[in-house]
C-alpha cells in the first residue's frame, strides 16, 4: 500500500468508520476507489464545520472544482492526488464531481430545502452519485436498474444520515428537511430549531423515516436486478435499514443526541449484510 493509500484509509477509518467498514467487503480492485471517493465526501462535508462564514467555505469548494476541472497539479495534498488518480484511471465524469460540489454549497447556509424535489435532487447529487461512481469503477454498465438502485439507495441513506445527525445540525442552525414538510407539521425554520421538542417534531421525523423507508424498499428491488458481484457496493444500506428501525422506535431521540452504532454492532451488521444483499 502506498503512503497516499494508507493516508486515505486512515482518514476514512477515523472519520467515517461505517463506510470504511463497507469498503473492506468490496473487491480489492475497487476498494481504494471507494475509500477515496468516501474520504473526499467526508472532506467536503466537513467544510461547513471548519468555517465561520459561508464565503470561505465557497472558496474552498471552488478550489476543489478548479482542481478537478484542470486535473490539478503536484503538491495539492494526498487526498487530491488520490482523487485525481482515480478519476483519470477509471475515466470518471468530471461533471458529476462539479455537480456534487455545486450541491454541497447548500451546506454552508442555514436555509431549509425549498421542496421535496430539490431535497431528493440534492441527495442524488451528493450521495447517490458516489454509489454510481463506485459501481461504474467496478465494471457495472450504466442501466435503468443501476440508476434506480443508486438513486433510491442514496436518498434513503441521505435522509437517514440527516435524521441521526439531527441534534448536531439543529445546534448549527442547519435545516435539511423540505420547508413544505415542516409547514405540514406546523413548523417553520425557527420553531424547528427550538431546543424544546414538541409533538410536531416527532410527527415530522416519522414522515421522514417513512420516506426513507420507501426509498430503501425501492432500492432493494432495483439492487436485486443487478449482477450479484456488484451488490456489496450497496452495503451501506444495511446500516440504514437498522438505523431506520431504531429511529422508528424512538423518533425524537435523534433530536437530543447523535445516533451511533457501536463498533461491534457495525461489524455484525456488515457481516450479516453481505449475505443478504
Amino acid at each position: 500500500m502506498s503512503d497516499v493509500q494508507s493516508y486515505i484509509q486512515d482518514q476514512l477509518k477515523s472519520l467515517d468508520p461505517e463506510r470504511y467498514l463497507t469498503c473492506l467487503y468490496l473487491p480489492e480492485a475497487i476498494r481504494h476507489v471507494a475509500m477515496t471517493l468516501y474520504a473526499f465526501d467526508v472532506e467536503i462535508s466537513r467544510i461547513h464545520e471548519l468555517v465561520s462564514e459561508p464565503i470561505p467555505g465557497e472558496i474552498r469548494i471552488q478550489w476543489w472544482r478548479d482542481l478537478i476541472k484542470s486535473n490539478g497539479n503536484t503538491g495539492s495534498g494526498p487526498l487530491a492526488e488520490a482523487l485525481l488518480a482515480v478519476i483519470n484511471k477509471y475515466e470518471l465524469p468530471r461533471e458529476v464531481f462539479d455537480n456534487y460540489l455545486e450541491a454541497k454549497i447548500f451546506d454552508l447556509y442555514q436555509d431549509p430545502m425549498p421542496d421535496l424535489g430539490t431535497y431528493e435532487g440534492y441527495l442524488g447529487e451528493t450521495v447517490s452519485c458516489l454509489l454510481n461512481l463506485i459501481a461504474q469503477s467496478a465494471g457495472c454498465d450504466r442501466s435503468p436498474q443501476l440508476a434506480d438502485a443508486c438513486g433510491h439507495a442514496g436518498v434513503a441513506i441521505g435522509i437517514t444520515r440527516h435524521l441521526v445527525l439531527c441534534s448536531r445540525s439543529r445546534r448549527g442552525g442547519q435545516i435539511y428537511f423540505p420547508l413544505p414538510i415542516l409547514q405540514k407539521h406546523g413548523l417553520n425554520r425557527d420553531s424547528w430549531l427550538l431546543p424544546v421538542i414538541e409533538e410536531n417534531h416527532k410527527s415530522l421525523n416519522l414522515e421522514m423515516i417513512e420516506l426513507a423507508t420507501s426509498h430503501l424498499n425501492k432500492a432493494n428491488i432495483a439492487i436485486s436486478e443487478l449482477p450479484k458481484d456488484i451488490h456489496t457496493v450497496f452495503l451501506p444500506i444495511i446500516f440504514t435499514q437498522h438505523l431506520l428501525r431504531k429511529l422508528t422506535q424512538n423518533p425524537t431521540d435523534c433530536l437530543k443526541k447523535t445516533i451511533v452504532l457501536s463498533p461491534l454492532k457495525r461489524q455484525w451488521l456488515a457481516f450479516r449484510g453481505v449475505g443478504k444483499l
